[in-house]
C-alpha cells in the first residue's frame, strides 16, 4: 500500500510551487536558522514528490498475512 495518495497532476503541481516558493525565500532570507528550516521543507516537499512517482510506477502488492516467511504467527488464547 501506498504511504501517499494516488498521483494526480494537482498534487505534484502544488509540491513543485512549494518547491519554487522555498527556492525563492531561501534567497531572500539567507539568515542562518531560517535558511536551515528552508532547506529543510525543501527536501521535505522534494522526498514527497519522488516517492509519489515512485509509488505510481510500483507494482501493488497484497499484503503479507503469515508475518516473516518461516514464521508462524502467534494467536492469542
Amino acid at each position: 500500500m501506498p504511504l501517499y495518495p494516488p498521483s494526480s497532476p494537482e498534487i505534484k503541481g502544488k509540491l513543485l510551487q512549494i518547491e519554487e516558493q522555498l527556492q525563492l525565500a531561501m534567497q531572500d532570507y539567507p539568515e542562518r536558522i531560517a535558511l536551515d528550516r528552508l532547506k529543510f521543507v525543501l527536501a521535505l516537499a522534494k522526498f514527497v514528490r519522488h516517492q509519489i512517482d515512485i509509488d505510481a510506477t510500483a507494482e501493488p502488492t497484497a499484503p503479507d498475512t503469515d508475518g516473516p516467511r518461516g514464521v508462524a504467527r502467534a494467536t492469542r488464547q
